[in-house]
């Protein structure tokens, strides 16, 4: 049999006669923002794939496609063979490829084996047809349940059978969706973020499942971020950045690559590598003064989602008066949920936040606002149906004089004025995100924190949101962002922190961060290390076989 094998640029190697996913030419757009732009991936058969790639590659977009959830403006994808393209979710999972999702849904109300017998397709009971016949859908379900108790007993959750699922751990939840999707008898699992919030004993259970599936023939596609995990699982790795395929090959191949790297921490400033985006700012100086009084100060403060799966784990930051402070590292780091408990949105378990010395830690969000806290989410940070004028009035709500801070703030962001009676829901992303940083404004706050401002944006509105950002600064304003784009992001702090697990693993000037190695080793050097060591240990293995 002749293989068909392509090499090409991105480092592609897989034989079609070895590709179980094979995703060709698939393009999606919404509204002015291109998320997914591909041109050719193949997933390996009976291989564990990662698809990696910062905030807003596409990932997640990609996974909806491919499993019928979305529909592609263009395109066409095959499943062993098999057309995908037009079919609906229901269809795609009946033919063998069955999906996990970010946020795990089970069915509260129903106990976990209800929520297994519930996977298990094409059952008897379910047609009107055979439904009346008691013995046919009897002894299948009977037959399912047996299965369904056998898979819970493979993944340590057989005691939880008659247990609302409800009530189960996050660990346990991804257990229960791995094991759930196994009841559909799939010939590929794609899994979306399957060790998000997952603590560490039930991950490295997680982890051991998914290698024995994979040991067994299964053909794995999962998304992560943690790249300890990639490393861990992973025999091929695919990586996007703004809706491109940027990097293909072994772990090791992937995260040496120079795009991909570019793609974590933004394009390089310096050396011989391609020209950073212009800015309309320059970096600021290592000598420039700060005030040394602290606007903020987080101390040790644990903080999550769930009170049993904290995300932030004893960290401390602080913002002084007039500074820019950026808060960087690897996605899952924890830096939007710190972001997110200052503002009162996430709430903290242990630990203070005081701002100007006062404690806020059990302050409502509104309070927090009126107090001199500004916010603007990475996402959903406009009100779409109303005018941008509208969106700026929301901003003064409760505040006095609101028409004055208004045209303030437009003299800051000029090109909003003739967007007035716009609705802000029909802009584009780059002009959306003034709007939102404009809106945060209006009330004079003397801390604005920023999450992902530059997310999503094209280039020329990248350099725009980071002009935006200085200017602000330069108003006196303390800042205090969370930017994918780390060098872009360190060039014009102050300071910087960079996070690792919900805590403080390197700080510093943003000068001195923006050409530490380490913080290349934080986003993608543990990868790079343990698959050096294991390299090492095969050709020792390797070599000691030989001499015997």
């Amino acid at each position: 049999m002749t293989t068909t094998l392509d090499q090409n640029p991105l480092g592609q190697k897989i034989a079609l006669e070895d590709t179980a996913l094979h995703i060709n030419r698939i393009h999606r757009q919404y509204g002015g923002l291109t998320a997914v732009d591909l041109d050719e991936i193949r997933i390996p058969r009976g291989k564990l794939t990662a698809l990696i790639g910062p905030n807003g590659a596409g990932k997640s977009t990609l996974f909806n496609i491919v499993t019928g959830f979305d529909k592609p403006d263009d395109g066409s994808w095959a499943f062993e063979g098999t057309n995908l393209a037009g079919k609906q979710a229901h269809t795609i999972a009946r033919l063998g490829m069955i999906r996990t999702f970010q946020m795990t849904r089970l069915i509260s109300g129903q106990t976990v084996l209800e929520n297994m017998l519930l996977a298990a397709s094409r059952q008897r009971g379910d047609s009107l047809t055979r439904a009346w016949w008691h013995p046919s859908w009897k002894n299948e379900e009977a037959e399912n349940t047996e299965r369904a108790r056998e898979l819970l007993g493979r993944f340590k959750l057989a005691d939880k059978a008659e247990t609302d699922a409800a009530s189960l751990s996050g660990g346990q939840r991804r257990l229960l969706e791995v094991a759930r999707a196994l009841m559909a008898r799939p010939r590929a699992i794609l899994l979306d973020e399957p060790l998000a919030g997952v603590n560490p004993a039930l991950r490295e259970q997680v982890m051991q499942h998914l290698t024995e599936l994979r040991d067994a023939g299964m053909t794995i596609l999962f998304v992560e971020h943690d790249m300890d995990a990639v490393m861990g699982l992973s025999d091929h790795v695919v990586c996007m950045a703004l809706g491109k395929r940027i990097a293909e090959g072994t772990p090791q191949e992937v995260a040496s690559n120079e795009s991909v790297i570019d793609a974590y921490l933004g394009v390089h400033t310096s050396g011989n590598h391609r020209s950073p985006m212009p800015l309309a700012v320059t970096s600021r100086s290592a000598n420039s003064k700060v005030p040394t009084e602290p606007v903020l100060r987080v101390s040790s403060i644990t903080a999550g989602y769930h009170p049993d799966r904290p995300i932030l784990n004893g960290l401390d930051a602080t913002v002084s008066a007039g500074e820019v402070v950026a808060v960087i590292g690897a996605n899952g780091a924890g830096k939007s949920t710190l972001l997110k408990a200052v503002a009162g949105l996430v709430a903290v378990g242990s630990g203070d936040i005081l701002v100007e010395g006062k404690s806020i830690v059990k302050q409502e969000v509104h309070l927090r606002m009126r107090n001199g806290i500004g916010y603007v989410p990475q996402s959903n940070n406009v009100f779409p149906s109303l005018t941008v004028m509208e969106n700026l009035r929301m901003g003064g709500f409760g505040h006095r004089r609101h028409d004055d801070a208004i045209a303030r703030v437009l003299d800051m962001f000029p090109h909003l004025k003739e967007l007035l009676g716009t609705p802000a829901g029909s802009l584009s992303g780059g002009q959306r995100q003034s709007v939102a940083m404009a809106r945060a404004l209006v009330p004079r706050p003397q801390l604005l924190l920023l999450d992902e401002p530059s997310a999503g944006l094209s280039p020329m509105a990248q350099s725009a949101a980071f002009a935006t950002v200085a200017d602000v600064a330069e108003s006196g304003v303390s800042i205090l962002i969370v930017e994918q784009n780390a060098r872009e992001c360190l060039a014009m702090s102050h300071r910087g922190y960079v996070l690792e697990q919900g805590k403080v693993a390197l700080s510093g000037s943003g000068q001195s961060l923006l050409t530490d190695e380490r913080v290349i080793e934080l986003y993608l050097g543990a990868m790079k290390t343990k698959r050096a060591n294991q390299l090492m240990e095969s050709e020792k293995e390797s070599s000691e076989h030989t001499t015997d």
